[in-house]
């Protein structure tokens, strides 16, 4: 008799254990929901979640131009001999980041005001610095939303905005300056990515600059470089591009190590899936 009771609890507890949600497992299902007009699904480990939902939140602390939203969603019953996880919806590598970063004034040259010395502010942006300019350092805001289609094309968001109320010893005020732009591809090797995106609209008091040799101009390219050091992160993670660079290449080109991500994100948090 107890033999024939221990075998029907063993037979009930695997007919319930072939049926457990993949969230059992540690992953989550999430929609991330942006005013680009982008919704992506996405299938994620707790780790990635936590790093999703601090560069999103950064996105609001550091505004450049683009917010977004988490909204859990319940995943599908799966049985333990059919998850097959690689090729699940919501899988498909991205690059999600918000924050803000710091650029030396030696790097970058500053170009004339906008027609009138008119302010054009981006969607969001903050007029006030709101967190004190450090030595001869100015502050960038940038918000990356870069995903990866089945068809291996790219789409989403890469914005940064100088918030205003900066200023440099070598020139004098900074003046606030933003560029929204689209990403056109990206190469993505384990935890670092790199992405050419193409401008689609820039406004603020200056051109935005392109460290000594420009600035960034639509319907021109640009080249990140990003690195993601795990969530949370023990190590901070790095980025680099314009202000702190040239805009590189004018063509939809993709380069790994170009340029290589050197320049830490002080807040916020960059999160790269490769698959």
């Amino acid at each position: 008799m107890r033999r024939g009771v221990l075998a029907l609890a063993v037979a009930i507890g695997l007919a319930i254990g072939s049926a457990i949600p993949t969230a059992a497992i540690g992953l989550t299902q999430v929609n991330l929901n942006c005013d680009d007009g982008t919704s992506t699904t996405l299938v994620v480990d707790t780790d990635t979640l936590t790093g999703l939902t601090a560069a999103v939140q950064a996105m609001i602390d550091y505004p450049a131009g683009l917010t977004c939203t988490l909204v859990q969603v319940p995943l599908p019953l799966l049985s333990f001999g059919s998850i097959a996880l690689a090729a699940s919806p919501g899988q498909n590598p991205f690059i999600v980041g918000g924050g803000r970063w710091q650029v030396s004034c030696d790097l970058i040259v500053l170009h004339g005001l906008a027609q009138g010395g008119a302010l054009a502010r981006a969607p969001g942006a903050l007029l006030s610095l709101g967190g004190g300019q450090t030595d001869d350092l100015i502050w960038v805001n940038i918000a990356v939303n870069v995903h990866q289609r089945d068809d291996l094309s790219f789409f989403g968001t890469l914005n940064e905005t100088i918030p205003g109320g900066q200023s440099c010893s070598n020139f004098g005020p900074v003046g606030e300056s933003h560029f929204s732009s689209t990403p056109v591809c990206a190469v993505i090797a384990a935890s670092t990515a790199f992405v050419t995106s193409q401008v689609t609209q820039t406004s603020g008091q200056r051109p935005f600059p392109a460290d000594q040799s420009g600035s960034v101009n639509s319907p021109g390219w640009v080249h990140f470089g990003f690195q993601d050091n795990g969530s949370p992160s023990t190590t901070t993670d790095m980025l680099n591009g314009p202000p702190a660079t040239g805009t590189g290449a004018q063509a939809p080109d993709c380069t790994t190590g170009d340029p290589l991500p050197i320049s830490p994100l002080v807040n916020g948090n960059i999160s790269i899936r490769n698959s």
